[in-house]
């Protein structure tokens, strides 16, 4: 009788086994899941889709749609002029990109920090490599004419102004936006931080969006 009791006990746990394999497969339960409701103040399900743009970098080669495809992009506008805003900005860029491949170094390849100019006028692309190279030659450079700049800027909502200066006047300011932009690999507008900035809160948003993204849905 027992005998049987226990082939009985054994076969309904095998059951059981088979049935939560069958829905769950083989992964196991656990606590650090990250669910949407966690990232959705910065992580919108419905993401823009970037269309595509035609810009230069720093190398003079084509910076496109192209160029953001198959990689997570960090992308902040501004000017090598700036005096205050773009360095503190590229600054924090550069110690949150330490950060980032400090906690998780396949990332490294899989990352792109990206700083777009909207002064065409007097960022070269000579003139952005060497502006570039202060902040550790890691970043990619992006400028063009003012239609190029723009195939970029008004899609994404990027706000700028140049202020009035005379031609050949190398000495004037452009207000814009102080925000950076994450960009998928899918090449959609996934999320925007606004200032003020912090390296660590960049790295911890990012690093809960990719745990998000790499989790079964």
């Amino acid at each position: 009788m027992q005998s049987k009791i226990g082939v009985i006990l054994l076969s309904a746990t095998a059951l059981i086994v088979g049935l939560y394999l069958s829905i769950f497969g083989l992964q196991l339960p656990t606590s650090n899941q990250i669910e949407a409701t966690q990232i959705e103040s910065f992580f919108w399900p419905k993401q823009k889709q970037v269309v595509e743009f035609e810009m230069i970098n720093q190398d003079n080669e084509p910076f496109n749609l192209s160029t953001l495809t198959g990689k997570w992009n960090f992308l902040f506008f501004g000017y090598t002029h700036c005096p205050d805003i773009c360095p503190i900005t590229m600054q924090t860029l550069r110690q949150a990109r330490s950060i980032i491949i400090e906690q998780a170094p396949s990332l490294e390849q899989e990352t792109q920090f990206i700083f777009v100019s909207v002064d065409g006028e007097r960022d070269t692309p000579s003139h952005m490599k060497t502006y570039l190279d202060f902040f550790g030659g890691s970043f990619i450079g992006a400028t063009g004419n003012t239609d190029q700049i723009n195939s970029l800027t008004s899609q994404l909502g990027i706000p700028y102004s140049i202020n009035p200066h005379e031609p050949g006047d190398t000495n004037y300011l452009v207000e814009h936006s102080g925000a950076i932009l994450l960009i998928s690999p899918q090449g959609m507008l996934a999320s925007i931080y606004q200032p003020p900035l912090e390296p660590e809160l960049i790295a911890s948003r990012f690093d809960q969006i990719i745990q998000f993204m790499r989790q079964p849905q």
